[in-house]
Protein backbone atom coordinates (compact mmCIF):
# COMPACT_ATOMS: atom_id res chain seq x y z
CA UNK A 1 0.00 0.00 0.00
CA UNK A 2 2.86 2.26 0.81
CA UNK A 3 4.01 2.08 -2.94
CA UNK A 4 1.12 3.41 -4.55
CA UNK A 5 -0.89 6.77 -3.78
CA UNK A 6 -4.18 5.75 -1.92
CA UNK A 7 -7.85 7.36 -1.92
CA UNK A 8 -9.91 7.34 0.99
CA UNK A 9 -13.46 7.39 1.39
CA UNK A 10 -13.26 10.45 3.46
CA UNK A 11 -11.09 12.36 0.03
CA UNK A 12 -13.46 11.01 -2.54
CA UNK A 13 -16.38 12.45 -0.83
CA UNK A 14 -14.40 15.64 -0.06
CA UNK A 15 -13.01 15.98 -3.34
CA UNK A 16 -17.38 15.43 -4.72
CA UNK A 17 -18.38 18.29 -2.09
CA UNK A 18 -15.44 20.91 -3.34
CA UNK A 19 -12.37 19.48 -5.47
CA UNK A 20 -10.48 22.66 -4.50
CA UNK A 21 -10.33 21.83 -0.98
CA UNK A 22 -8.62 18.61 -1.42
CA UNK A 23 -5.85 20.84 -3.80
CA UNK A 24 -6.21 23.53 -0.56
CA UNK A 25 -5.32 20.29 1.84
CA UNK A 26 -2.44 19.03 -0.54
CA UNK A 27 -0.78 22.16 -1.17
CA UNK A 28 -1.43 24.49 1.82
CA UNK A 29 -1.80 21.84 4.32
CA UNK A 30 -4.62 21.01 6.83
CA UNK A 31 -6.17 23.37 8.74
CA UNK A 32 -6.93 23.34 12.64
CA UNK A 33 -10.42 21.51 12.61
CA UNK A 34 -13.76 22.93 13.84
CA UNK A 35 -15.22 22.27 16.92
CA UNK A 36 -17.57 19.82 15.42
CA UNK A 37 -14.34 17.74 14.30
CA UNK A 38 -13.19 18.05 17.87
CA UNK A 39 -16.87 16.65 19.46
CA UNK A 40 -16.62 14.04 16.20
CA UNK A 41 -12.63 12.97 17.55
CA UNK A 42 -14.08 12.91 20.67
CA UNK A 43 -16.89 10.92 20.57
CA UNK A 44 -14.97 7.92 18.51
CA UNK A 45 -11.91 7.95 21.00
CA UNK A 46 -14.58 7.62 24.09
CA UNK A 47 -15.92 4.96 21.89
CA UNK A 48 -13.24 3.04 20.84
CA UNK A 49 -11.62 2.97 24.54
CA UNK A 50 -15.16 0.40 25.45
CA UNK A 51 -14.51 -1.55 21.75
CA UNK A 52 -11.34 -1.90 22.40
CA UNK A 53 -11.36 -3.55 25.83
CA UNK A 54 -14.80 -5.35 24.72
CA UNK A 55 -12.77 -7.94 22.22
CA UNK A 56 -11.48 -9.46 25.02
CA UNK A 57 -13.69 -8.84 28.32
CA UNK A 58 -16.96 -8.81 26.28
CA UNK A 59 -17.92 -6.11 28.76
CA UNK A 60 -18.40 -2.72 28.73
CA UNK A 61 -16.84 -0.23 30.43
CA UNK A 62 -19.62 2.22 33.01
CA UNK A 63 -21.03 5.32 31.31
CA UNK A 64 -18.90 7.78 34.07
CA UNK A 65 -15.59 5.84 32.38
CA UNK A 66 -16.77 6.72 28.68
CA UNK A 67 -17.67 10.08 29.63
CA UNK A 68 -14.29 10.45 31.23
CA UNK A 69 -12.37 9.45 28.17
CA UNK A 70 -14.76 11.76 26.18
CA UNK A 71 -13.81 14.82 28.05
CA UNK A 72 -10.10 13.75 28.46
CA UNK A 73 -10.11 13.32 24.72
CA UNK A 74 -11.97 16.87 24.33
CA UNK A 75 -9.53 18.76 26.42
CA UNK A 76 -6.43 17.38 25.16
CA UNK A 77 -7.13 18.55 21.40
CA UNK A 78 -9.18 21.94 22.48
CA UNK A 79 -6.06 23.53 22.25
CA UNK A 80 -5.76 22.88 18.63
CA UNK A 81 -9.25 23.38 17.56
CA UNK A 82 -10.09 26.74 15.70
CA UNK A 83 -13.49 28.06 17.50
CA UNK A 84 -15.44 30.95 15.95
CA UNK A 85 -17.55 33.85 17.17
CA UNK A 86 -20.87 31.60 17.73
CA UNK A 87 -19.44 28.19 19.06
CA UNK A 88 -20.36 27.47 22.49
CA UNK A 89 -17.77 24.99 23.26
CA UNK A 90 -18.97 24.28 27.13
CA UNK A 91 -22.19 24.16 25.85
CA UNK A 92 -21.24 21.29 23.47
CA UNK A 93 -18.82 19.62 25.76
CA UNK A 94 -21.67 18.74 28.24
CA UNK A 95 -24.14 17.74 25.41
CA UNK A 96 -21.20 15.17 24.17
CA UNK A 97 -21.04 13.74 27.75
CA UNK A 98 -24.60 13.51 27.84
CA UNK A 99 -24.53 11.45 24.59
CA UNK A 100 -21.80 9.15 25.54
CA UNK A 101 -23.53 8.39 28.66
CA UNK A 102 -26.94 7.25 25.97
CA UNK A 103 -24.34 5.38 23.61
CA UNK A 104 -23.37 3.57 26.70
CA UNK A 105 -26.33 2.27 27.53
CA UNK A 106 -28.23 2.13 24.23
CA UNK A 107 -25.54 1.74 21.96
CA UNK A 108 -22.77 -0.50 23.29
CA UNK A 109 -24.70 -3.42 25.26
CA UNK A 110 -25.94 -4.77 21.54
CA UNK A 111 -22.63 -4.45 19.90
CA UNK A 112 -19.67 -7.21 20.68
CA UNK A 113 -16.57 -6.25 18.09
CA UNK A 114 -13.87 -8.51 17.18
CA UNK A 115 -11.95 -5.56 15.24
CA UNK A 116 -11.74 -1.88 15.62
CA UNK A 117 -10.35 0.50 13.64
CA UNK A 118 -9.51 -2.40 11.30
CA UNK A 119 -7.84 -1.90 7.79
CA UNK A 120 -9.75 -2.83 4.95
CA UNK A 121 -7.89 -2.24 1.88
CA UNK A 122 -8.50 -2.70 -1.61
CA UNK A 123 -5.79 -2.77 -4.98
CA UNK A 124 -7.23 -2.87 -8.39
CA UNK A 125 -4.94 -4.54 -10.94
CA UNK A 126 -3.73 -1.80 -13.42
CA UNK A 127 -4.81 0.98 -10.98
CA UNK A 128 -2.78 3.61 -9.98
CA UNK A 129 -4.35 4.69 -7.09
CA UNK A 130 -4.93 2.02 -3.79
CA UNK A 131 -7.73 2.42 -1.30
CA UNK A 132 -7.14 2.83 1.80
CA UNK A 133 -9.71 3.16 5.15
CA UNK A 134 -10.43 1.99 8.51
CA UNK A 135 -13.79 1.12 9.57
CA UNK A 136 -15.05 2.01 12.84
CA UNK A 137 -15.80 -1.17 13.93
CA UNK A 138 -16.38 -4.82 12.82
CA UNK A 139 -18.50 -7.07 14.98
CA UNK A 140 -17.66 -11.20 15.45
CA UNK A 141 -21.13 -12.06 13.55
CA UNK A 142 -19.18 -9.99 10.53
CA UNK A 143 -21.60 -6.59 10.59
CA UNK A 144 -19.54 -3.27 9.95
CA UNK A 145 -20.63 -0.15 12.03
CA UNK A 146 -19.67 3.48 11.45
CA UNK A 147 -19.96 5.85 14.20
CA UNK A 148 -21.51 9.35 13.06
CA UNK A 149 -22.34 12.39 14.91
CA UNK A 150 -24.95 14.57 13.88
CA UNK A 151 -26.58 18.56 14.65
CA UNK A 152 -29.80 17.24 13.88
CA UNK A 153 -31.90 13.96 13.02
CA UNK A 154 -31.38 11.60 10.03
CA UNK A 155 -34.47 11.89 8.20
CA UNK A 156 -36.98 9.14 8.30
CA UNK A 157 -38.89 7.81 4.99
CA UNK A 158 -42.12 7.81 6.10
CA UNK A 159 -43.31 5.08 4.50
CA UNK A 160 -41.04 2.36 5.66
CA UNK A 161 -39.94 4.31 8.75
CA UNK A 162 -36.24 3.50 8.44
CA UNK A 163 -33.45 6.37 8.15
CA UNK A 164 -32.77 7.64 5.02
CA UNK A 165 -28.75 7.32 5.05
CA UNK A 166 -26.91 10.51 3.10
CA UNK A 167 -24.89 9.80 -0.40
CA UNK A 168 -21.65 10.23 1.10
CA UNK A 169 -22.39 7.81 3.93
CA UNK A 170 -23.86 4.92 1.49
CA UNK A 171 -20.56 5.77 -0.76
CA UNK A 172 -18.62 5.11 2.56
CA UNK A 173 -20.36 2.41 3.27
CA UNK A 174 -20.58 0.19 0.27
CA UNK A 175 -16.40 1.12 0.25
CA UNK A 176 -16.32 -0.70 3.61
CA UNK A 177 -18.28 -3.48 2.13
CA UNK A 178 -15.86 -3.72 -0.89
CA UNK A 179 -12.44 -3.74 1.12
CA UNK A 180 -14.17 -6.03 3.76
CA UNK A 181 -14.79 -8.75 0.76
CA UNK A 182 -11.37 -8.16 -0.66
CA UNK A 183 -9.76 -8.84 2.91
CA UNK A 184 -11.97 -11.78 4.22
CA UNK A 185 -12.87 -13.30 1.06
CA UNK A 186 -16.72 -12.34 1.88
CA UNK A 187 -19.08 -10.02 2.16
CA UNK A 188 -19.93 -8.33 5.66
CA UNK A 189 -23.22 -9.55 7.44
CA UNK A 190 -24.48 -5.84 6.94
CA UNK A 191 -23.26 -2.33 6.85
CA UNK A 192 -24.68 -0.06 10.04
CA UNK A 193 -24.50 3.43 11.25
CA UNK A 194 -24.36 4.89 14.74
CA UNK A 195 -25.91 8.19 14.51
CA UNK A 196 -25.08 10.41 18.07
CA UNK A 197 -27.24 13.34 17.63
CA UNK A 198 -26.27 16.57 19.80
CA UNK A 199 -29.03 17.77 20.12
CA UNK A 200 -29.92 19.52 23.16
CA UNK A 201 -30.77 16.56 24.50
CA UNK A 202 -29.01 13.88 22.23
CA UNK A 203 -30.54 10.73 21.24
CA UNK A 204 -29.08 7.51 19.21
CA UNK A 205 -30.26 6.74 15.53
CA UNK A 206 -29.76 3.78 13.87
CA UNK A 207 -29.69 2.84 10.52
CA UNK A 208 -28.49 -0.26 8.08
CA UNK A 209 -27.42 -0.31 4.37
CA UNK A 210 -27.87 -2.69 2.26
CA UNK A 211 -25.94 -1.90 -1.68
CA UNK A 212 -27.29 -3.41 -4.47
CA UNK A 213 -24.82 -3.93 -7.58
CA UNK A 214 -25.61 -0.56 -9.07
CA UNK A 215 -24.26 1.22 -5.68
CA UNK A 216 -21.10 -1.08 -6.18
CA UNK A 217 -20.46 0.32 -9.97
CA UNK A 218 -21.23 3.79 -8.86
CA UNK A 219 -18.63 3.86 -6.11
CA UNK A 220 -16.16 2.17 -8.70
CA UNK A 221 -16.88 4.86 -11.03
CA UNK A 222 -16.95 7.65 -8.17
CA UNK A 223 -13.61 6.41 -7.59
CA UNK A 224 -11.94 5.87 -10.96
CA UNK A 225 -13.77 9.50 -11.51
CA UNK A 226 -11.84 11.23 -8.53
CA UNK A 227 -8.59 9.62 -9.65
CA UNK A 228 -8.88 11.13 -13.13
CA UNK A 229 -9.50 14.39 -11.60
CA UNK A 230 -6.33 14.62 -9.64
CA UNK A 231 -4.41 13.02 -12.11
CA UNK A 232 -5.06 16.17 -14.12
CA UNK A 233 -5.37 18.56 -12.03
CA UNK A 234 -9.30 19.65 -11.89
CA UNK A 235 -10.05 21.81 -8.81
CA UNK A 236 -13.33 23.45 -8.63
CA UNK A 237 -14.90 25.18 -5.86
CA UNK A 238 -17.76 24.40 -4.87
CA UNK A 239 -19.64 28.13 -3.99
CA UNK A 240 -22.90 26.80 -4.01
CA UNK A 241 -22.32 24.26 -1.27
CA UNK A 242 -23.82 24.18 2.10
CA UNK A 243 -20.78 23.89 3.25
CA UNK A 244 -19.02 26.82 1.33
CA UNK A 245 -18.38 29.32 4.34
CA UNK A 246 -15.52 31.15 6.59
CA UNK A 247 -16.82 29.02 9.21
CA UNK A 248 -16.77 26.00 7.97
CA UNK A 249 -13.76 25.94 5.55
CA UNK A 250 -10.58 26.52 6.79
CA UNK A 251 -9.00 27.26 3.67
CA UNK A 252 -11.49 30.21 2.50
CA UNK A 253 -8.41 33.05 2.29
CA UNK A 254 -6.78 30.83 -0.34
CA UNK A 255 -9.64 30.07 -2.26
CA UNK A 256 -10.28 33.75 -2.54
CA UNK A 257 -6.77 34.46 -3.75
CA UNK A 258 -6.43 31.67 -6.24
CA UNK A 259 -10.62 31.71 -7.82
CA UNK A 260 -11.33 35.88 -6.93
CA UNK A 261 -15.02 36.05 -5.31
CA UNK A 262 -16.24 36.17 -1.66
CA UNK A 263 -16.74 32.88 -0.06
CA UNK A 264 -19.78 33.61 2.82
CA UNK A 265 -19.36 34.16 6.43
Amino acid sequence: MADKPHLSPSTINQYLRCSSQVLFKKTVGPKPPGMALLYGKSTDEAINVDMEQKITTKKDLGSDELKDAFVDSWDKNKTDTEFHTNDKPDELREIGIKAIGRWTDEIAPTIQPKSVQEQLPIQFPGFEYDILQYSDVITVDNKIIDNKTAGRSVTTNKESGLLLVPPEHRLQLTMYGLGYEAVHGEEPSSLGLDYSIKTKEPKMQRAEWTPNKNDKQLAFNLIVGVAEGLDKGVFIPNRNSMICNRRMCGWWRECEAKYGGTVKK
